[in-house]
């Protein structure tokens, strides 16, 4: 089961290319960026959560058209920005530079 520290997971996709985009709306929301450009693959996360359950987790990772393994390297720092632009390409949902 994967507890992750909210704050540690705002970092981590920060780094991989993700804009917080908090908005007036109940959650925060984080959108990808590829070139400067927004992406369709956009995630939410609760404006007071401290920690992230296994099933938040999950719910992340399919928001992010992520596995959870994948999800949890990417905030691990196993997985970098590059490396989610190729996967999105291999998805379809980004064009290849």
């Amino acid at each position: 089961m994967a507890v992750l520290k909210a704050d540690a997971v705002k970092k981590a996709m920060k780094k991989r290319g993700f804009v917080e985009d908090a908005g007036r709306l109940k959650h925060l929301r984080y959108k990808f960026y590829q070139n400067g450009q927004r992406t369709s693959v956009t995630t939410h996360l609760s404006h007071n959560g401290s920690e992230l359950d296994d099933f938040l987790v999950k719910q992340m990772a399919e928001q992010t058209c992520l596995s959870k393994t994948e999800f949890l390297e990417m905030i691990a720092c196993k997985i970098g920005h590059d490396e989610l632009v190729a996967r999105y390409a291999e998805l379809g949902i980004l064009k290849k530079d």
